[in-house]
């Protein structure tokens, strides 16, 4: 991984909303059907908006200031329990508790916590998250999805204020994710998702 992108890794981790990522070859990640795993939930309704299905993979396009084209970031979701799910990305591992009322991290901080209304907030993990937007409709590299919910995490512990936008969208997840410190943005959309696929088994 080059060192502008190991940069954006440590990024994604303070922000906790992808945790982990990493290049990997577009051909390792489909959406075609796989061997299904058994499917576990929480039961909490965040989890529609913040799925964490076993054996998922999600790859992103990234925009990045410095690069002339996108970049691509993957993530793999493991599901040792209903109540745990850790975000993959070679050895990179970033661990979730899913709880009654929401999903956050181990290390402290929601990613999303009920009610999902706009309006409400919380702690994060790298500043205050509100829901600013609900029903919204995105069209990304993925396609189009509607319903979706859009959060606003403030960071403004390193001097400058930093401000995270995440789409989460029904049964998908996270769907698009800025990065705004000052002058500087950077921009990753869906590409594509779904279960992870043994090519050697193909």
């Amino acid at each position: 991984m080059g060192a502008r992108l190991a940069w954006r890794c440590e990024l994604l981790a303070a922000s906790a909303l992808l945790g982990a990522c990493a290049g990997a070859p577009p051909s390792e990640v489909a959406a075609s059907a796989a061997t299904a795993a058994p499917e576990l939930t929480s039961g909490s309704e965040v989890e529609r908006f913040l799925p964490l299905k076993a054996n998922t993979v999600y790859s992103y396009r990234a925009w990045l200031p410095e690069s002339a084209e996108p970049e691509l970031l993957i993530l793999q979701v493991e599901r040792p329990s209903r109540s745990l799910a850790n975000l993959r990305s070679g050895n990179s591992v970033k661990r979730i508790e899913l709880v009654a009322d929401g999903a956050r991290l181990v290390t402290g901080g929601y990613l999303l916590k009920a009610p999902l209304a706009e309006g409400a907030d919380w702690a994060g993990p790298a500043g205050r998250v509100r829901v600013t937007a609900v029903e919204r409709e995105v069209t990304v590299p993925a396609g189009r999805f509607v319903g979706c919910l859009e959060t606003t995490e403030s960071d403004g512990r390193t001097g400058s204020v930093r401000t995270i936008l995440t789409t989460y969208c029904p049964d998908v997840g996270i769907v698009k994710f800025k990065v705004e410190s000052g002058e500087r943005q950077e921009r990753f959309e869906l590409q594509s998702f779904g279960p992870s696929v043994d090519i050697d088994r193909m």
